[in-house]
């Protein structure tokens, strides 16, 4: 059997670890010229993701990820707060395996040792006579036995087989940039922060959504790596703007960096100072704008007669980063479609079914992955308008009152 995968985000890279781990010839086409060409800086990766990860990877690249991450130690709680970071909600993590890891090193680790083809577009397939698919890419043709699209949110190939995008905007719009985490921010970090992520909601339906990502926290030595090496990063605090796209005093679209940074900090001239100052110390060379993607959680995320061409990741299940579930859902599409692949490959199965197995358990557990990840947007345009408003200041001081009674029993 032989798999082209058209895609090599989390996801395709995934798939085709497992199936070279299971024996499966398989072909990666990826249009980034490199795995460092991507978006995004921290991955939330639960226990199910962690668990598949220990399936499909080899051990030596496992432990290369484990070693290149933040364990679950800093993602102890989760924390709804107001404008001035006073906490309205907060929900303790479930115990269970947990990793915190950047896009960049887990992608390029996830590619070590695989055949990819950098700078490939995927460009359109057919199913020949044969059974077998014929795939074209930019950097060339490929025939294979199956062949699966891992093109991200907006995916050519999900597009084709659906006939239709697979995911449309939401109305909101994001940034994300990154603020290094030396001792100047640390002292700055609200407190909220130590202990979790954070999604603080402010006037106008303004959300921001506030991370530590820290892989010294990692819980595996980077030094103990033999084969592929840690890819470690510096500390940093995530900080990630979202609001309405006709909400922004500027259009994000047209501003470059440093503008970009300047307009995260009119953004939040009436928010917390420690925020406004940390702000103000993001990174204008790695601060983007990006539109939040979505799936329709309510429909089927594989709307075609099964063949020998499937989806995975958010190809069919695009989701915004609001819940933290991208990534570990699409490594869990590749968990459940290596399986079933290497069952075909060994006669237990054929190809079709195999992909239609795959295609209805993703759909027990995708869409959702989706509805989950929207439900932020969902209270974020319910604070926008002006009874929102007024429940979020109530909320806020409830909030403070609460944080002052504790404080003066610990003083007493």
């Amino acid at each position: 059997m032989r798999v082209v995968v058209a895609g090599g985000g989390i996801g395709g890279l995934a798939l085709a670890q497992g199936l070279r781990s299971a024996g499966v010839e398989t072909v990666v086409h990826e249009r980034d010229a490199r795995p460092e060409d991507t978006g995004g800086y921290r991955l939330h990766l639960d226990d199910d993701a962690c668990a598949a990860l220990g399936r499909l990877l080899p051990p030596d690249a496992l432990q290369a990820v484990l070693a290149s991450s933040g364990g679950g130690s800093g993602f102890r709680r989760f924390s709804v707060c107001d404008h001035h970071m006073r906490v309205l909600s907060a929900r303790d993590m479930p115990a269970g395996d947990r990793l915190m890891i950047g896009r960049i090193p887990l992608r390029a680790l996830l590619a070590h040792g695989l055949d990819v083809r950098w700078g490939s577009a995927y460009t359109g397939h057919r199913t020949g006579p044969d059974g077998r698919v014929r795939a074209e890419f930019s950097g060339g043709t490929e025939t294979a036995e199956v062949l699966v699209g891992a093109d991200g949110a907006g995916s050519a190939l999900a597009r084709t087989l659906a006939g239709r995008p697979q995911s449309s905007p939401t109305g909101v719009e994001g940034m994300a940039g990154r603020v290094p985490l030396d001792g100047d921010a640390l002292a700055a970090l609200p407190e909220p922060l130590r202990h979790g992520p954070a999604l603080a909601m402010g006037p106008g339906g303004l959300g921001l959504f506030l991370s530590v990502h820290d892989p010294a926290t990692s819980p595996l030595a980077p030094a103990s790596c033999t084969g592929p090496a840690a890819i470690t990063e510096p500390a940093s605090l995530v900080c990630g703007p979202m609001l309405a796209g006709g909400r922004y005093p500027r259009d994000p679209r047209g501003l470059d960096g440093p503008g970009l940074v300047a307009l995260v900090g009119e953004l939040l001239r009436d928010w917390h100072p420690d925020l406004r100052r940390l702000a103000g110390r993001l990174d204008p060379a790695g601060i983007g704008h990006f539109r939040f993607l979505a799936a329709d959680p309510d429909a089927d995320p594989a709307p075609w007669p099964t063949g020998r061409v499937t989806a995975i990741g958010d190809a069919v299940h695009a989701m915004p980063p609001t819940g933290g579930r991208g990534a570990a859902t699409a490594i869990r599409d590749a968990d459940v479609l290596a399986r079933r692949l290497a069952a075909a490959r060994d006669g237990t199965t054929t190809v079709p079914l195999a992909l239609h197995g795959y295609e209805r358990e993703m759909a027990g557990y995708g869409p959702q992955a989706v509805r989950e990840s929207l439900q932020p947007l969902a209270w974020q345009r319910r604070l926008s308008g002006r009874g929102g408003q007024v429940a979020l200041a109530a909320a806020g001081a409830a909030a403070g009152l609460r944080e002052r009674i504790v404080r003066g029993r610990a003083a007493a």
